[in-house]
């Protein structure tokens, strides 16, 4: 019997969403929760589901959304870490850690999260939306230290 890398990737997937049905009951309350844009109670509740299911990578996944909403970026990359770390195979991990590192205008981060997030899945258009965010800013940031090193124009000479 050979493990492949897609049969790894459904062991790692199986792995990480092993939930106890209290971690799902509270999960999903945080999920109606989260569409009613109670996002405080939401926190609440996933924060628990975390404490029920600490190894449930989704769990993370789904707080730092609540911590983009509530923009708590810091937190918000620190769950995405913490599901990368569960799952690798996370693209929406990366898509949460991306979109915090932008709002805190750590683009050069921001554009890795979202390529790896690519990688992952490449269908998903989110991650080409907001490469094309990260390289605009980036481009402009170049700009602007092109334009600090510059040296000042001469002053025009006044006649005398």
């Amino acid at each position: 019997w050979r493990t492949t890398r897609k049969t790894a990737r459904k062991f790692s997937i199986a792995r990480t969403r092993m939930t106890t049905p209290e971690a799902l009951a509270l999960s999903n309350e945080a999920n109606a929760l989260f569409v009613d844009e109670d996002y405080d109670s939401a926190l609440d509740l996933y924060t628990q589901a975390i404490e029920v299911a600490p190894q449930a990578a989704e769990l993370y996944v789904a707080r730092a959304a609540v911590h983009l909403k509530m923009e708590d970026y810091p937190a918000a990359i620190g769950d995405a870490n913490k599901a990368i770390q569960l799952d690798g195979g996370s693209a929406k991990a990366y898509l949460r850690k991306g979109v915090a590192c932008f709002n805190m205008e750590e683009y050069a981060t921001a554009k890795g999260a979202f390529e790896k997030g690519r990688e992952l899945d490449a269908g998903n258009n989110q991650f080409k939306t907001w490469l094309r965010k990260c390289n605009a800013e980036l481009e402009d940031e170049m700009v602007g230290d092109d334009q600090a090193a510059a040296p000042p124009p001469p002053a025009a000479h006044a006649p005398a």
